[in-house]
């Protein structure tokens, strides 16, 4: 019973559970929603070609790990609009907002730039002709659409720093809505419209990009919104672009980093054999779908970390980090469990269709990486929610020095040594991630434990 009072009791205080998942709910959703979005996509692409299909993921991830860098920096606008929030200077809130707006078209216009690089990087690449003619069609095309996902990035930053994230969630949910329609419709030719192929994908994502940028715009800018927080005050203010940059930047440079470390994992293990390759990623795409949560309760953690510094109340931010480790545990128990107790259930989507004689040969590997993934999901909780919270601070320098440097000194290095250098196998470099995963979780959590983040914050306080 006394767990039961516990529980409640902790449910309704301030930085308790209730508040969190009224955050955390809608970001999950939306987060969950925008990898299904992306497993829809490649689905239509698979039905269209296997040039499409086998194009679609490298060219993708190429390019979001170049929007990721730009992402990363516009997308820290939300710490600021939850601590002008929390600190109720609500005027301050709309000119703040569209400067990070301003800052996305910046970087817009360096992705377009790159997209004229396209066919040289990826002959450099060196796929198969067919394949590259379709991933340079692809990246192209994304390149071109930048400007509004990142602006939709920048915008929802309004909502998210006030905990709106239920606002979020609904304009999420129209952009991935049309996305999909558009996809039926571009990529096959249907119901007369023209037969674009992978194009046709890239089209559909930037139409979604689009309307949301405009749902943002059209209900930021309302007589309401603009007579509380000053939304029509779009003037260019270059002190505080600096300011952004200043915080932000870090933020972006961690996101960019992580994204390549990413990267260079699967290349690496492209290296070992096919086989090997398949298995890791299997085991990636399962963990992809259970991880998406951590992320919007990463983002919220944030956000209820800058609205209480912003507050001057950071025993009650601190409450909130311990409310978000207590329900991101309490999550990863069910999912490891399922990792180690039922992994042929989680593999059995894969194991349909023309591939499934592949699949059983590799099923054994793929279940002992499950075990791998267990074990490196008992430190993402941590990793995340401890990262998330120095950030929410403004704590971004330290967590990117961290990042760039153990994922150079913990992954990359030790990776290309035991597998290029020392041929060892599959689960050693495996075995390399969950060191570098645990590396990382002890240095953002001793970072916490300091408590300097209490005393910083992002804005100009008297």
């Amino acid at each position: 019973m006394s767990f039961v009072r516990h529980i409640k009791r902790r449910w309704g205080c301030a930085g308790g559970y209730g508040e969190f998942l009224a955050v955390a709910f809608p970001l999950i959703i939306s987060t969950g929603a925008w990898a299904l979005q992306s497993f829809i996509n490649r689905f239509f692409l698979a039905w269209h070609s296997e040039a499409a299909f086998a194009a679609a993921l490298p060219a993708g991830m190429l390019n979001f790990s170049i929007m990721s860098f730009f992402i990363g920096t516009v997308s820290y606008i939300d710490v600021f609009v939850s601590q002008y929030y929390g600190k109720k200077e609500y005027r301050s809130i709309g000119r703040c907002v569209w400067q990070s707006f301003y800052l996305a078209f910046a970087g817009a216009l360096i992705i377009f730039a790159v997209s004229f690089f396209a066919k040289n990087i990826f002959d450099f690449v060196g796929h198969a002709p067919d394949i590259a003619a379709e991933e340079i069609k692809y990246f192209r095309v994304l390149c071109y659409g930048a400007f509004p996902s990142l602006a939709a990035s920048a915008l929802s930053g309004f909502y998210a720093g006030q905990g709106k994230t239920g606002v979020i969630l609904q304009i999420n949910i129209a952009g991935i809505i049309l996305n999909v329609i558009l996809d039926y419709l571009l990529i096959f030719g249907n119901f007369g419209f023209p037969e674009l192929g992978i194009e046709g994908a890239g089209i559909a994502s930037i139409c979604a990009s689009v309307l949301m940028s405009l749902a943002f715009i059209i209900l930021i800018k309302s007589k309401a919104n603009d007579e509380k927080y000053n939304t029509r005050f779009a003037a260019l203010d270059m002190n505080f672009i600096k300011r952004l940059l200043k915080f932000g930047l870090p933020n972006g440079v961690q996101f960019f980093f992580d994204m390549a470390g990413f990267t260079f994992f699967i290349l690496i293990i492209g290296t070992i054999g096919i086989s090997e390759l398949s298995a890791t990623n299997i085991a990636l795409n399962i963990n992809h779908l259970a991880f998406m949560p951590l992320i919007g309760c990463g983002i919220t953690t944030s956000i209820l970390v800058g609205q209480y510094l912003g507050r001057n109340k950071a025993s009650i931010a601190q409450i909130s980090v311990q409310t978000a480790l207590h329900v991101v545990y309490a999550y990863t128990a069910l999912i490891v469990l399922g990792y180690i107790f039922i992994p042929n259930i989680l593999i059995y989507p894969f194991s349909r269709g023309a591939e499934a004689g592949i699949i059983e040969q590799i099923r054994p590997m793929t279940i002992n990486l499950l075990r791998f993934v267990a074990l490196y999901s008992v430190f993402d909780p941590l990793n995340i929610i401890s990262a998330a919270a120095i950030k929410g601070a403004g704590d971004t320098a330290f967590v990117m020095k961290i990042l760039i440097t153990l994922s150079v000194l913990a992954a990359a290095i030790p990776m290309y040594i035991v597998v290029v250098v020392l041929k060892m196998n599959l689960y050693v470099c495996w075995g390399v991630m969950v060191f570098y995963a645990g590396a990382l979780a002890t240095s953002f959590y001793l970072r916490y434990k300091t408590g300097k983040w209490k005393k910083m914050r992002v804005i100009e306080m008297q």
